[in-house]
């Protein structure tokens, strides 16, 4: 695809942006992203909801098959990676946006395939989307421990428990090992969303005390064994004029 062509009849190429390409709908006016594949989508890039890159048109071009879709603002979150680890709260709102769109395509019986930090678009808004439903090859797995593990990269791999019911729902999510049906989505999805609504704090995690060895009491306290000594001497010295003086009187 050349800048200034036209493919599909009507999105006017514009930029070259690596693997996809900025273009220009000349019927509708709006901006849009076309993607050259190396073979015919799958089915789920029918797909509609608010957290999925809505595909405008599947079609070919000079015998290869490719898809225009809606161009958006932002970034993908490993993008977001490079300047640090996001917050709890907003990754468990990262999360329950990504299941509550998963929800939709298990539903239907499809699945993703590919969920990671580098198919999930953060737009202005913080809204999240995802990329690539029916043109990424399974990676295996599951949808849900591809998530539990997009969310761990996401909280910066925390010491498990540190963030409490988070870092649970977290490590079952990286441990399922399939969709189960459309319900285990959805109710990870609740899950996430109660989080998100909560003030998730970091809970005080148990380390090790290091062991310091403890003075004897003699050596916390020098002056106290000197104290001692003298108490003894003048006592004794004491008792000997007292036994003297008797002795003499006598």
């Amino acid at each position: 695809m050349e800048i200034g062509s036209v493919v599909g009849g009507r999105y006017r190429i514009e930029a070259d942006w690596g693997e996809v390409w900025f273009a220009q709908d000349t019927e509708s006016g709006q901006p849009a992203v076309v993607k050259a594949l190396d073979e015919a989508p799958g089915p789920a890039v029918r797909l509609r909801h608010p957290g999925i890159v809505t595909v405008l048109e599947v079609g070919e071009h000079e015998g290869r098959p490719f898809l225009a879709m809606e161009r958006l603002a932002g970034y993908t979150l490993d993008a977001h990676l490079l300047d640090g680890w996001f917050r709890p709260a907003q990754v468990a709102g990262f999360g329950a946006q990504v299941a509550e769109a998963l929800l939709v395509a298990h539903r239907a019986g499809m699945t993703h395939g590919g969920i990671d930090p580098a198919r999930l678009l953060l737009t202005p808004t913080g809204a999240v989307k995802i990329l690539g439903f029916g043109t990424v090859a399974p990676a295996g797995g599951s949808d849900l421990s591809a998530l539990g593990n997009t969310l761990y990269q996401l909280l910066g791999r925390p010491i498990p428990g540190s963030l409490g019911e988070l870092s649970v729902l977290v490590s079952e999510l990286r441990e399922t090992r399939s969709e189960q049906g459309p319900q285990l989505t959805e109710e990870f999805a609740a899950r996430l969303r109660r989080l998100a609504q909560e003030p998730i704090e970091a809970e005080p995690v148990e380390r090790p005390r290091r062991l310091v060895p403890q003075p004897s009491w003699i050596y916390q306290r020098p002056g106290r064994l000197l104290q001692i000594v003298l108490v003894v001497v003048i006592w004794a010295w004491l008792i000997a004029v007292t036994a003297y003086a008797i002795a003499v009187t006598v």
